[in-house]
């Protein structure tokens, strides 16, 4: 229920208004005690609520005799009017502020912060990419962009990427890529995960993910920064191209994994 409710926060619904619209959605229709009674929303509260509702075209109302009975409108409807608002809201929008629009200055650092926002800003990455794209990313985050990446793919751009997993069985649904397999290791040694993309030569994403609550990346244009973050996933590919062509000797000296080749001193 709680995560029905919270949903629904999402799309513009208080909790009491979330609750009232659920029981009305399951029950049918319903008068307003009997609203309150299944919802569990105060009866000296529900009808502000259910006008709220009204208001907000969540639910309809018929007046009669006994007192209004009010009917949930079914989702997909509610589904198909908030798209079409929010497609409407954002082509006035875009219309009424494209003055105003300039380009960011990717020769700064700009810091991009919370989960969804850095992928958002990959997936634009990645769709905006014409040559090539360079990426390090671990098992837990690729569906968030695994489909950019496959429609990447399909248009014959080429693609290099490091996928961090410590499990041998764990497949990308992608045609080529690289499994670097010390993802326990460098997830210890870092104090968690990192992306890292780099579309074109031309701008970088990279930064590190704790947790889904704790992520904060940068996004620049800058060429030091883009040259460093291209030639460390190069680096990835290089060595685990080697490492197909000479597994076996390479695991007899480096064990399983490769992890001795991390003993430099």
């Amino acid at each position: 229920m709680q995560e029905k409710i919270n949903l629904l926060n999402k799309i513009g619904l208080t909790d009491s208004e979330s609750k009232v619209y659920l029981a009305l959605l399951k029950n049918g229709s319903l008068s307003g005690y009997e609203a309150s009674k299944v919802s569990t929303v105060p009866r000296s509260k529900v009808y502000n609520v259910l006008e709220g509702l009204i208001n907000k075209g969540f639910i309809v109302f018929s007046e009669n005799g006994n007192g209004n009975a009010y009917s949930a409108i079914p989702i997909e409807e509610i589904s198909k009017n908030l798209k079409h608002e929010m497609e409407d809201t954002l082509d006035k929008i875009e219309e009424q502020l494209k003055d105003y629009d300039t380009k960011v200055d990717l020769e700064y650092i700009w810091h991009i912060k919370e989960y969804k926002n850095v992928f958002d800003k990959c997936r634009n990455i990645i769709k905006n990419t014409k040559k090539e794209l360079y990426l390090q990313i671990w098992e837990e985050d690729i569906e968030q962009i695994i489909d950019d990446l496959k429609e990447l793919e399909s248009k014959g751009i080429n693609l290099g990427v490091i996928y961090y997993s410590s499990s041998e069985d764990s497949k990308v649904d992608l045609k080529s890529y690289y499994r670097h397999g010390l993802a326990q290791e460098k997830y210890e040694e870092m104090g968690g995960r990192w992306i890292t993309v780099v579309s074109d030569s031309r701008e970088v994403i990279f930064g590190q993910i704790i947790n889904k609550n704790s992520v904060e990346v940068i996004w620049t244009e800058s060429k030091p920064m883009i040259f460093m973050a291209k030639e460390y996933v190069k680096h990835d590919m290089y060595f685990y191209k080697s490492v197909s062509i000479f597994r076996e000797s390479m695991q007899r000296e480096l064990g399983e994994e490769y992890a001795k080749i991390r003993d430099i001193f």
